[in-house]
């Protein structure tokens, strides 16, 4: 039934109604601050609800009943089988998610935000059957563990686990003297008991062939399509997901339309199958796998993946992801970021926008003649590149001394001093920069325009 309903959203998102200019940016505003304000003390494991038409479907119809029609209205994520947030007339959908995720090299879970707006339909695999209970221990051998296949010194090694590696154990082989654990969500099998520290006594007794599933929580993974340059005006963003994880420890994974996603950071996400899916890294960095190859991604890049349907209907990659590319910042602009818990900017790659210092290091603005374009460069300290004239905006890329750039008009900001601007929500301030050329022709215009 769930694939069914993609079929026939699929053509809905590739329609999606832009009737909203009358409306548009106020009911974009109005979701994404409810998110910021009434979802401020959200519980992870919860959808909260921004904006209207957002609709979630149970796996048990009973849960219907839950109360999900006021902002700021919070229901379990655990028993939702797919979730559909829409754009209408007048109306414009916004939903996030908090929820635990797993490293891809470990088993510490720490919690991910899922911020899903505009036109989104994101379908959840059924839960896997997990054991009830599972025990926490560590590898205690000074000189690590064998992790094996099998619970057998003649077994093949799996892995070498170092000391204090946090395990989590299933049960006990019937008889005792090994355990079975996970080590990480996909990597599980037997170790010796007499190298980690003393598990539970009373935990199940399994036979050498017991079977094990990986260990993905609910909304690991997930399959979604949305909408594409469907931005209802031009102040609003358009359709897709944000997902985000906390940056500087290790990437938590994901499996997303079949393609495995592991961040650190922030991203912005959109698929369709003719288009196939768009993981756009805002900040941190990620690296994007299939079958056929992976792709290392770092803040201000974007790649691509080819999406095909298996023979279950299924989204899956059809090829490998795309070499990274530097993104069009001025396209992400306005992606709703202050919705996530942790604060970010969208990134930008600074070689798309600057030139950089000229061989030897030397300046740019030697030997420019008086009547040449004008052209600016970072000063000593360097410049920063803000998204309005204001001292008070976002840094989004810093310059570098001696890096040089063409300005297209000059403006006098939010602190009544000059900004050189760049390109649409580009700026840098002019005491920051060192200039040469014809800088007079340059256009002057009002503050903050």
């Amino acid at each position: 039934m769930r694939r069914i309903a993609l079929l026939a959203l699929t053509a809905l998102f590739a329609a999606s109604a832009t009737g909203q200019d009358s409306a548009c940016p106020a009911l974009q505003e109005s979701a994404l601050a409810n998110i910021a304000q009434l979802c401020a003390e959200q519980e992870a494991g919860t959808l909260c609800l921004g904006g209207a038409t957002v609709t979630p479907v149970y796996r048990d119809r009973a849960e219907a009943a839950a109360s999900f029609d006021q902002p700021g209205g919070a229901i379990s994520i655990t028993d939702i089988d797919w979730l559909s947030v829409s754009s209408e007339d007048r109306t414009w959908g916004a939903a996030r998610a908090l929820f635990p995720a797993y490293p891809s090299d470990g088993l510490e879970a720490r919690d991910t935000a899922l911020l899903a707006f505009g036109n989104v339909a994101l379908f959840l695999p059924e839960p896997m059957a997990l054991p009830p209970a599972l025990a926490d221990i560590k590898v205690t051998a000074s000189n690590g563990a064998n992790l094996r296949a099998a619970p057998s010194t003649d077994a093949t090694v799996v892995a070498l686990l170092a000391v204090s590696r946090p395990l989590k154990v299933l049960g006990r082989l019937r008889g005792g003297g090994w355990l079975q654990i996970y080590a990480t969500p996909d990597l599980r099998g037997w170790i010796s008991e007499s190298v980690v520290s003393a598990p539970p006594v009373d935990l199940p007794a399994l036979t050498a062939d017991a079977e094990t599933v990986p260990l993905w929580l609910p909304w690991h993974r997930f399959d979604f399509l949305s909408g594409m340059h469907d931005a209802p005006c031009e102040e609003a963003p358009e359709s897709g997901i944000l997902l985000q994880t906390v940056k500087f420890i290790a990437p938590r994974q994901f499996v997303i339309n079949g393609a495995r996603l592991m961040l650190s950071g922030s991203a912005w996400l959109q698929a369709q199958v003719s288009s196939g899916l768009l993981i756009h890294i805002i900040d941190g960095w990620a690296r994007v796998a299939t079958d056929g190859g992976e792709v290392a991604l770092r803040s201000g890049n974007f790649t691509h993946v080819a999406l095909a349907r298996n023979e279950n209907g299924a989204l899956t990659p059809a090829a490998p992801p795309s070499d990274s590319a530097a993104y069009d910042f001025h396209e992400l602009i306005q992606l709703p970021v202050q919705a996530l818990p942790y604060e970010t900017r969208v990134g930008v790659e600074v070689y798309t926008i600057v030139d950089p210092v000229p061989a030897g290091g030397r300046s740019p603005l030697e030997a420019l003649a008086a009547d040449a374009p004008c052209i600016f460069s970072a000063a000593r300290s360097g410049a920063n590149i803000r998204s309005r004239p204001d001292p008070e905006a976002p840094i989004i890329a810093v310059m570098a001394y001696r890096e040089s750039a063409e300005p297209i008009v000059r403006g006098i900001g939010a602190d009544s001093l000059p900004w050189w601007k760049l390109a649409d929500r580009i700026w840098v301030r002019v005491d920051a920069t060192v200039s040469g050329g014809n800088c007079n022709e340059i256009p002057l215009i009002r503050a903050n325009a």
